[in-house]
């Protein structure tokens, strides 16, 4: 039996699992394997033969997100037969990517530590071994990398197969694009899955994901204020201080419901305030929310806006105070930078211009 709190990508929400003894079924714990940002393709395999071998068979989908995958009546029945055909898939497509002389290219790019966005490469190449050979000739760098993308394009062809690697070349997720519809349903049964899991947060905590692509940063460990779960019915609203204004209660409990019928990963989505990097706010919402963890730094900067967000939705400070605080909060941080850029003029020109 696998512990499926070990596959979360986020330590908040394992521990609180742990403190609950929240269970997984086999279904939710194939996805989160599946959804695992660290793990190695062999050890993700490695779990899916575990789930088969130590844990009950159950259906992978009906209804409406059944006909969304479009796989066969024998595939959504049977867990078991879904990740047996689905491993093969992918060994397959492994494969694929590594053979030679069939009429396609390569390109990379990484994702090195401390970079904001990925360093891409603008040359082709014959072979995913030349890419390993380009990316490896700088030793200096190979601490560095977090991650690698290599593509491999077939040539007048929309097929194409991105390995994401580690710097040993052991592979980390597999995509794929332009296969035939059968295996790129097959490809794609994950993504079309949903879940509401338990989370230990409540409105008004600051929260960062360090995996999703939101914010002005790629992976920027961009905090945000939140304020609504996609998990959360009537009795969290009840339980988060929100009122029940214009039957929101009700339409909660409508949308989780349909959520669970028929939704998709994209859907498991957690709502809030965010920041531009000039400090200003928005609202928005990001995906994955099952990668959510407590922001435990003390905000500094125009980041302490979120501080004050934070306090607001806990219903700790009014709008009135939380408006002169983004304001004071703004224009102290816009001095500081104005303050700075003093250090392009002269000691004589900063007296003339009464500024020392």
């Amino acid at each position: 039996m696998i512990d499926a709190a070990s596959y979360l990508n986020s330590k908040d929400i394992a521990e609180h699992w742990r403190k609950i003894g929240f269970v997984c079924t086999p279904l939710q714990s194939a996805y989160l394997v599946w959804h695992n940002r660290t793990k190695t393709l062999a050890e993700k395999h490695a779990a899916w033969h575990e789930i088969i071998r130590a844990m009950s068979d159950c259906p992978v989908a009906a209804g409406h997100r059944k006909a969304n995958m479009g796989i066969s009546d024998a595939l959504a029945g049977s867990l078991h037969e879904f990740l047996q055909a689905f491993m093969c898939l992918q060994n397959k497509l492994v494969e694929q990517f590594y053979k030679k002389g069939d009429h396609a290219v390569y390109r990379y790019c990484v994702l090195y530590e401390g970079d904001e966005d990925w360093s891409r490469d603008s040359l082709l190449y014959d072979r995913a071994e030349e890419c390993f050979e380009d990316i490896t000739a700088d030793a200096e760098l190979l601490p560095s990398i977090r991650c690698i993308q290599i593509t491999k394009q077939w040539i007048g062809e929309i097929k194409a197969i991105t390995l994401s690697v580690k710097a040993d070349k052991t592979v980390l997720q597999l995509d794929a694009d332009g296969l035939e519809d059968p295996d790129m349903n097959l490809l794609q049964v994950f993504e079309w899955m949903w879940f509401d899991f338990p989370t230990p947060f409540k409105r008004g905590d600051i929260v960062v994901s360090k995996y999703s692509p939101f914010g002005y940063n790629l992976y920027g460990d961009e905090p945000f204020v939140l304020t609504n779960l996609c998990s959360w019915g009537s009795e969290q609203l009840r339980q988060n201080g929100y009122p029940d204004h214009d039957k929101r209660y009700q339409w909660a409990d409508r949308q989780l419901l349909r959520h669970r019928e028929c939704a998709d990963e994209t859907d498991m989505t957690a709502y809030g305030y965010f920041q531009n990097e000039d400090g200003c706010i928005y609202y928005e919402c990001m995906h994955h929310y099952l990668d959510l963890e407590y922001y435990r730094e003390e905000p500094q900067g125009v980041r302490r806006i979120l501080k004050a967000f934070s306090s607001f939705e806990k219903e700790e400070i009014g709008s009135d105070l939380l408006a002169i605080s983004y304001h004071i909060i703004m224009e102290e941080e816009r001095i500081k930078r104005e303050k700075k850029q003093r250090s392009c003029f002269t000691d004589e020109g900063l007296r003339l211009a009464g500024l020392k």
